[in-house]
């Protein structure tokens, strides 16, 4: 009778430090949760999170996805948060020369590499050529931009 008693206190106890260290961990989880969910809730319409793809053109691709960033950020510095960029200003606006010391090329007047931005639209699930340049477009939040350093070559 002795050992039943014994084996059931043990019994008895685990099952207390078990209750125990749950209801603790559902508390602690509980707030932390709660904390996100608030600092989110402050942050919405502060901040913005898109995808941001390089494309180097040589086989090489970088994405930083998830980049949170201010509202209202333009594609040129959302990519400036992610990428060491060089770029000057012409009448149309940011021209990019260089990412991460990717520098264009220009082989003659009508030929050369140059860095080009895309916008993924979801509706037709293609790349578009950025409308504007860099500096001018302002991002929303999820959208997704792709740089690519691509060959272009005019005619005539």
């Amino acid at each position: 009778m002795r050992a039943k008693i014994g084996l059931t206190s043990v019994i008895m106890g685990l099952l207390l430090v078990w209750a125990i260290i749950g209801t603790t961990l559902a508390v602690y989880y509980y707030n932390e949760y709660s904390t996100y969910r608030r600092l989110y809730s402050s942050l919405s319409g502060k901040v913005i999170m898109v995808n941001i793809g390089i494309d180097y053109g040589n086989g090489t691709k970088q994405w930083f996805n998830g980049t949170v960033l201010p509202a209202r950020s333009t594609v040129l510095s959302a990519l400036t948060s992610v990428s060491r960029v060089e770029y000057t200003y012409g009448q149309f606006g940011a021209y990019v020369v260089s990412i991460n010391g990717h520098r264009e090329k220009i082989l003659s007047k009508k030929e050369g590499y140059s860095w080009m931005w895309y916008l993924y639209n979801a509706t037709s699930g293609k790349l578009e050529y950025g409308p504007v340049a860099a500096d001018k477009y302002i991002l929303s939040n999820g959208q997704i931009i792709l740089w690519r350093y691509e060959h272009w070559k005019t005619s005539g």
